[in-house]
Order: C-alpha cells, then sequence, then structure tokens
C-alpha cells in the first residue's frame, strides 16, 4: 500500500536496468567500467594503499575487462524468486554463452591458478574470471580469479539451463560432480572456502529449474514445468513451510502428492497443459470444481492434501 515509495523504487530500478544495459555489456558479456589508473577513486576509503600496485601503477583485485562468473547473478535471483527481468534478456545469454566459451576449461593442466586448487590436472570446470585475448587483464586482478568454486560454477551452470542453455550448464555440472565422484574427492562435502561450504547448496536450484517448480504462498498456488514435457516419466520432490511431497507427470496424468504435512491449493498451475488438454481432476475420490485458464486448474473451493493423499489430474488431447 505504499504507492509513493513503490513508485520511488521503481523509477530507481528502470534508471538502473537502462544504465547497466547500455553501458555495462560489451557486446558479448558485462563487464567491470573502472579506469584502473585512476588513483583518486581509492582517497575515500581507509588503507587505501593496500588497494594499489605501485609496480604497475594500478588498482588491484579488479576484474576491469574480464568475463566473470556471476555477472548475471542477480538474474539467476530474480529467475528463482519469480521477480521478472533484471537485464535485457537477449544480453543476459549472450553472456552466459561468453562465460561457457570463455570461463569453461576441458581440463586445468595446462591453465595457470596460482590460488587455491579445487580443480587440476585433467579435471574440468568454470573459473571465476577469464579476460579474452582482446580484454586487457590487471596485473594484480580480482582475488581467487583463476580458482574454480562450486556454488559459482552451480550458479552459473543452472542459469544457463534456464536460459536454454542446457547442454552448455549440464557440461558444467558434470564436470563438478567428476571432481567430487568419491575417489578423487568427498561426494558429501563439495569444500569451496571450507568444508560443507554452503555456496554449493546452489545446486538445489537444479531440481527447481527442471522441474519448473514455483509457489506463491499468498495466493495458495504450486505450479510445476518442466523443461522437457515430452519425457515419458517425469518425477520430481518439492519442499514448503507446511509439507512435502512429489509432483510426477507419467500415461497421461498428472500426480501431486503429500508424503508428510498438508498442502492448502487455491491454484495447480502447469503451463505445459493446454486448451482442452484437462479432463478429470479427482482428490480424495471427488472431482473438484475448477475452472481452467491458461495453464492454471482454479479450483472454486480451497483444497487441502494431506499427508499420503494425491491429488491427480488427467491430460487428453486437444482432438478429443
Amino acid at each position: 500500500g505504499e504507492s509513493e515509495t513503490s513508485t520511488e523504487y521503481r523509477g530507481l530500478f528502470e534508471k538502473g536496468k537502462t544504465w547497466v544495459d547500455e553501458n555495462l555489456f560489451n557486446g558479448r558479456y558485462y563487464h567491470q567500467l573502472i579506469d584502473l589508473k585512476d588513483k583518486t577513486l581509492l582517497e575515500k576509503y581507509d588503507k587505501a594503499e593496500k588497494y594499489w600496485n605501485a609496480e604497475s601503477e594500478e588498482l588491484k583485485y579488479q576484474i576491469a575487462e574480464g568475463c566473470g562468473i556471476d555477472q548475471v547473478i542477480a538474474q539467476w535471483h530474480a529467475n528463482n524468486c519469480g521477480l521478472g527481468e533484471i537485464f535485457d534478456p537477449k544480453q543476459t545469454k549472450k553472456a552466459l554463452e561468453s562465460i561457457y566459451e570463455y570461463n569453461f576449461k576441458k581440463q586445468m593442466r595446462d591453465f595457470f591458478n596460482p590460488c587455491r586448487l579445487y580443480c587440476l590436472n585433467d579435471e574440468a570446470g568454470l573459473v571465476i574470471c577469464e579476460w579474452p585475448e582482446d580484454k586487457y587483464k590487471p596485473m594484480a586482478p580480482l582475488t581467487y580469479s583463476e580458482e574454480t568454486m562450486n556454488g559459482f560454477e552451480y550458479q552459473a551452470a543452472v542459469h544457463m539451463i534456464q536460459s536454454g542453455l542446457v547442454d552448455e550448464g549440464m557440461n558444467v555440472v558434470e564436470a563438478i560432480r567428476s571432481r567430487y565422484d568419491g575417489y578423487k574427492r568427498n561426494p558429501w562435502n563439495e569444500f569451496e572456502c571450507g568444508s560443507n561450504y554452503a555456496r554449493s547448496m546452489a545446486s538445489y536450484t537444479l531440481l527447481t529449474t527442471f522441474s519448473g517448480f514455483e509457489f506463491d504462498m499468498t495466493r495458495g498456488m504450486i505450479g510445476f514445468d518442466p523443461i522437457d514435457e515430452n519425457t515419458e516419466t517425469f518425477r520430481c520432490f518439492w519442499s514448503l513451510d507446511s509439507g512435502w511431497g512429489t509432483f510426477v507427470m507419467k500415461d497421461d496424468k498428472v500426480f501431486l502428492e503429500v508424503l508428510y504435512g498438508e498442502l492448502e491449493l487455491n491454484t495447480l498451475r502447469l503451463p505445459f497443459l493446454g486448451k482442452g488438454e484437462v479432463g478429470d481432476v479427482r482428490f480424495a475420490g471427488e472431482k473438484p470444481d475448477f475452472k481452467f485458464e491458461e495453464g492454471d486448474i482454479n479450483f472454486m473451493e480451497p483444497v487441502t492434501i494431506r499427508e499420503g493423499c494425491i491429488l491427480s489430474v488427467d491430460r487428453q488431447s486437444q482432438a478429443n
């Protein structure tokens, strides 16, 4: 209800979005716009000398013209939260293509990494930052820029998949998992800055991305839109604060089951279903009243699925 504040914030967002898309995208990816030779940039900071390289007379620990692994991470967060577009979609996809092109190393044997070794020899990985041949690399660049770090890698890989670069994203995931195969490293501890480092939990978004999971508690809506809807059988896990269960597509049917807790629904969103493709909807032996509109099965009365119960949807061809 704070309309004036929301208008102000929306204006700030639109202004910032326009400036970033127009000024920070170099045609291939988003980069850092900074004059490495401008020492005056440090004057307002404490211990400024720590960030000045006297030998090369330039700022330390910057990306500058480099291709950073998390340059469009804001869009990944927005995708996972349903917040819409942060960057220009075409530029975002191009940036992700560039991250894969420049930062993904099929083997690390010939790649110089003076930092921590989370990937080595014939192992593959997505490095934190890379400078194409036509771009200048600072003398003392961003700390850890030559490393591979699992959490960053998972984030970028999932974002690639969300943008339609499924093969590229899965190549990155395969590289990570082959490093933690139980022989070379512990498969249950994808260490990064320390053991059991939380950033690797970005891998959970592989589940929500491949299943097309979304949830809006304020609307009582849960939805699924698998990336490959034509697969013969699709099954995935879902989890919310009130309960958890499974979603299954099999034999022209869709099943939503609660295995623990409960789930109260006003809407079941299935965008892959077109007009005329929804037959019977059954729950606890009953046929709840509903309207189907643009992929949404809207129930006339809220439906509460309790532990051990299944809500099923019959799919039928439009010809029927």
